[in-house]
C-alpha cells in the first residue's frame, strides 16, 4: 500500500489557529486514507526552524514513505525547502491552505508560502531537479480530492511496476522487431524490478502434460456447451491444462506479468492456438501479454493497477473517418470482462475463417468477442521508456461491422487529453513508428497514466496532424 506522509510547517508571526487547522487536516487526510486506499502518517510537531525540519525529514524517511506532503499551514521560513524537498526515496507535494477571511488581516499567507517554495525549487535547487505536485484546499474539497487521488493512483501504480517481476517465456513472436527493448532502461527507472527473458516454451509444456484430464473437469462445468465436436472438446481441455500450467508457473516463480511467445511454436507442434489461455489469465487479473511482447506486459501491470480491473493488448487494425472510429483488434486473447454484456464464443484462431462456436477444426482456441459500450484508455511504454501512448475514448459496442476476434470500434479519441480525428492519430501512430500493440484498460485513467509519466520523465508520444508530405517525429 502507498504510504503518504505529512509534514506541517508554520510562521509564529501569522495569527490563525495553525493547531486547528493541523488537526483539520490530519483528520481530512485520515478520511482520505480509508477512501482512496493508502496508509497516512504524519510528523506530531509543526515545525518552524530548519533544526526542526531535519527532524521531521527523518521521522518520515525512518517511516519510509512514498509521497510526503509539506503543508505550509502559514508562511514559512524559506530556509525549509531545501531540506524538505530533499527528502529520500520519496516524492513531493507542496500543500497550502484558504485563508478562511477576504479582508483585514492576513491570517495564514498560507498559498504565498507554497509559490515561495516552489519558486525555491525550480531557481535555487534546480541542480536537484526534484519534481513536485501542488495542493490547494482543506483535504475534504472535492478539487483537492480529485488531484490526490490521481497521484494515489500514479504513485501506487509506480510502486507496483517498481516491486514487480516480469518474464518473458518462448521469446518474442518471429519478426516482431518493433517490441526489442533495452531492458537496462526500464532497470534505470525501476531498480528493484525483475525482468526474466531466459525462461522456454517447453517449461509450460512439461507443466500442462502433468495436469490430469480430472485436474481441469470443474473447469470444463463452467464453460460447459461452448466446445461441441470432439475435435473442438480436445482442443479446449488442452487449453484449460494450459491455462493451469500457466497459473502454476507464475505463483511458483512469484511473477507479476509474462509475455508469452503465442505462435509458431504451439501451432507446429499440436494445431493449437494459446490465444483464449492468454484471456483467460487476464480475466485472473494475472498479466499475460500476447506474441512476446514483454515491454506490453509492464504497461499493462501499470494500466491494471490504475483501473482496478483486467487489461487486454491489442493491435490497431482499421479506422473510419465516417464516423471518426478506429479498430481495436486481435486474434482472440482478449479477457471476458470486456463483453459482460455481449458474451464471447470461442472458436479458430484468425485463418480467414469465422469464428464459429464449437467449431474447431484447424487451428483453436481463440475468443470471438465485440467489446461493451466503455470508456477505455490505451496507454503503453514506448522504445526504451522515451516516450508513452496516452489515448482515450469509447467503445461503440456492436453496432459496427467488424473482423472476426476479439475487437471493438472506439471513438470520442482523445490524445494527451485533447481530442483527435482518426485520421490524425493514424498518422500520429504511423508517423512516429509507435510499436503495433496497444496495451487497454476499461475507464479513463488518462489523468492518472499521465501524472505516473511525468514522475518518471517520459515524453508523451505527441500529435502529428495528417499532411501529405512525409512527416518525422519531432
Amino acid at each position: 500500500m502507498l504510504k503518504i506522509g505529512l509534514i506541517a510547517t508554520h510562521q509564529l508571526s501569522f495569527p490563525g489557529d495553525k493547531e486547528k487547522m493541523f488537526q483539520m487536516a490530519i483528520t481530512g487526510m485520515q478520511q482520505n486514507a480509508a477512501k482512496m486506499g493508502f496508509e497516512f502518517v504524519y510528523h506530531k510537531n509543526l515545525v518552524i526552524t530548519e533544526e526542526e525540519a531535519k527532524v521531521a525529514r527523518a521521522d518520515m524517511e525512518e517511516q519510509k514513505i512514498d509521497f510526503l506532503l509539506i503543508l505550509n499551514i502559514s508562511y514559512s521560513s524559506g530556509f525549509l525547502a531545501p531540506v524538505l524537498y530533499r527528502i529520500k526515496n520519496a516524492k513531493v507535494g507542496i500543500w497550502s491552505i484558504p485563508e478562511g477571511c477576504t479582508k483585514g488581516p492576513v491570517m495564514f499567507n498560507s498559498f504565498c508560502s507554497n509559490n515561495m517554495y516552489q519558486g525555491i525549487n525550480d531557481k535555487y535547487l534546480r541542480a536537484d531537479q526534484i519534481k513536485a505536485k501542488w495542493f490547494y484546499g482543506y483535504a475534504d474539497d472535492k478539487r483537492f480530492q480529485k488531484r490526490l487521488s490521481i497521484t494515489v493512483q500514479a504513485l501506487t501504480a509506480l510502486k507496483k511496476l517498481g516491486e514487480s517481476k516480469v518474464a518473458l517465456i518462448g521469446g518474442f513472436a518471429p519478426g516482431f522487431n518493433d517490441l526489442y527493448f533495452d531492458e537496462r532502461s526500464v532497470l534505470s527507472k525501476f531498480p528493484n524490478m525483475t525482468i526474466n527473458r531466459l525462461h522456454e516454451y517447453d517449461e509450460i509444456i512439461k507443466r500442462a502434460e502433468k495436469i490430469s484430464d480430472a485436474e481441469v473437469s470443474r473447469y470444463v462445468e463452467e464453460e460447459k456447451g461452448i466446445a461441441k465436436t470432439a475435435n473442438a472438446a480436445k482442443h479446449y481441455i488442452f487449453s484449460l491444462k494450459m491455462y493451469l500450467a500457466y497459473r502454476k508457473f507464475v505463483e511458483e516463480y512469484g511473477y507479476n506479468a509474462i509475455a508469452v511467445s503465442c505462435w509458431p511454436k504451439f501451432q507446429d507442434d499440436f494445431k493449437y492456438s494459446v490465444c483464449s489461455v492468454i484471456g483467460m489469465l487476464n480475466d485472473d487479473k494475472v498479466v499475460a501479454a500476447c506474441e512476446g511482447d514483454l515491454m506490453s506486459a509492464i504497461s499493462m501491470i501499470a494500466l491494471q493497477e490504475l483501473s482496478n480491473d483486467s487489461t487486454m493488448l491489442m493491435d490497431f487494425s482499421a479506422f473510419d473517418e465516417s464516423d471518426e472510429t478506429v479498430l481495436m483488434w486481435h486474434c482472440g486473447p482478449a479477457s471476458k470482462k470486456f463483453c459482460r454484456s455481449n458474451g464471447y464464443t470461442l472458436g479458430e484462431n484468425y485463418s480467414g475463417m469465422a469464428h464459429e462456436k464449437g467449431k474447431i477444426n484447424g487451428v483453436g482456441v481463440a475468443r470471438d468477442m465485440e467489446f461493451d459500450e466503455s470508456e477505455a484508455t490505451v496507454f503503453r511504454f514506448s522504445g526504451d521508456m522515451e516516450y508513452y501512448l496516452n489515448v482515450s475514448g469509447k467503445f461503440i459496442g456492436n453496432k459496427k461491422e467488424s473482423f472476426c476476434g476479439c475487437r471493438g470500434w472506439m471513438g470520442d479519441l482523445m490524445l494527451n487529453h485533447e481530442k483527435i480525428s482518426a485520421l490524425d492519430f493514424t498518422n500520429t501512430i504511423l508517423a512516429s513508428g509507435f510499436e503495433h500493440h496497444y496495451p487497454i484498460a476499461a475507464g479513463n485513467v488518462s489523468d492518472a497514466v499521465t501524472e505516473m509519466n511525468n514522475w518518471l520523465g517520459i515524453k508523451p508520444v505527441k500529435k502529428i496532424a495528417y499532411a501529405d508530405y512525409l512527416q518525422v517525429k519531432e
